[in-house]
């Protein structure tokens, strides 16, 4: 058992459902269909990476599996739902659904092609869209919502590159956590004030 990593595993799930239920589930269905494909992808993915640390590899693949599938389904669902709400505007069904579509054409081309660049380029591709879109928003004069998509971004890319910047020791991965975590948590403050 590697309780550390249990319990940073388990705080990263602890705060995608507290983001979900708190923030994003009082949304306009589109957009919580959206924010959800990523948020709850991490939770999943944390939950059973927990039970994989505590001792039980069996659902290592299953961790695996949530985590590729927010990494490109859900930084495509990040995209839309992030356009939603700088824009103010809610996405339609069928674009939601495209998007989401997409996202898992993208995911099957990855997994059953083999194609490794997509689940590499996607999250750079998201991040990058959605720090675009945040600037955007401070354009349109909405800089509260601007600040937390950019904090979540910093975050994110913080995590995405935790090796480089904080090594490669087995803290590593509580720290991976701990910043996922708090990207989750600045992506429901970005929709704080839509929920209140």
């Amino acid at each position: 058992m590697q309780i550390s990593h249990v319990i940073s595993d388990l705080i990263l799930a602890a705060i995608g459902l507290y983001v979900f239920f708190v923030y994003l589930s009082k949304l306009n269905l589109t957009s919580t269909v959206l924010w959800e494909s990523f948020v709850l992808s991490v939770t999943a993915a944390a939950i059973f990476g927990a039970i994989t640390f505590a001792g039980y590899p069996d659902s290592n693949p299953i961790s695996l599996f949530f985590q590729k599938l927010a990494t490109i389904t859900g930084g495509v669902g990040l995209v839309g739902a992030t356009f939603a709400l700088v824009s103010g505007k809610d996405l339609s069904k069928t674009v939601c659904y495209s998007l989401l579509t997409l996202g898992f054409l993208l995911y099957l081309l990855s997994e059953a092609f083999g194609i490794v660049i997509i689940g590499k380029l996607t999250p750079i591709i998201a991040m990058s869209l959605v720090v675009v879109l945040a600037l955007w928003g401070f354009i349109k004069g909405n800089s509260r919502v601007s600040i937390w998509l950019l904090l979540g971004v910093v975050f994110f890319a913080l995590g995405t590159f935790r090796q480089q910047i904080f090594g490669k020791e087995e803290i590593t991965i509580d720290i991976f956590h701990y910043l996922t975590a708090a990207g989750i948590l600045s992506l429901g403050m970005a929709n704080s004030k839509k929920t209140a």
